[in-house]
């Protein structure tokens, strides 16, 4: 019994403590223009003509390492998944930012990739 509560502890403490290693991070790509800033458990994403506050349930990362990750994020009425490379990016607005993102979202009903970078938030 002290085994199935430990496991079940640790499966729900897992995404928190996996959000506690990555910084608070402002993103944003163009073509089109979006904004992303990511605060542990909340999102503000920023598509498509509208802001959205969104929660980010779950975290995951690669088997063997700790990049890159995926990050679900959800609101009331719209989804994004966003993958989280740490390599240098450039785009251009900026130079140099230690993260890449894409997300995976919709705009209606039709599916969107956006790229862009990321950087830590001050």
């Amino acid at each position: 019994m002290a085994r199935l509560t430990l496991f079940a502890f640790a499966l729900v403490a897992w995404p928190a403590l996996a959000q506690d290693n990555l910084p608070p991070l402002a993103c944003e790509g163009d073509t089109p223009d979006w904004q992303l800033g990511l605060y542990g458990e909340t999102a503000q994403f920023t598509y498509n003509g509208k802001a959205l506050d969104m929660t980010v349930p779950q975290i995951t990362h690669a088997e063997s390492a700790d990049f890159p990750k995926a990050l679900t994020l959800l609101a009331a009425r719209d989804t994004a998944i966003v993958i989280l490379n740490k390599r240098r990016c450039d785009s251009d607005f900026v130079t140099a930012f230690p993260f890449e993102v894409n997300i995976l979202t919709q705009k209606g009903e039709t599916p969107v990739i956006l790229t862009g970078c990321c950087t830590v938030a001050e």
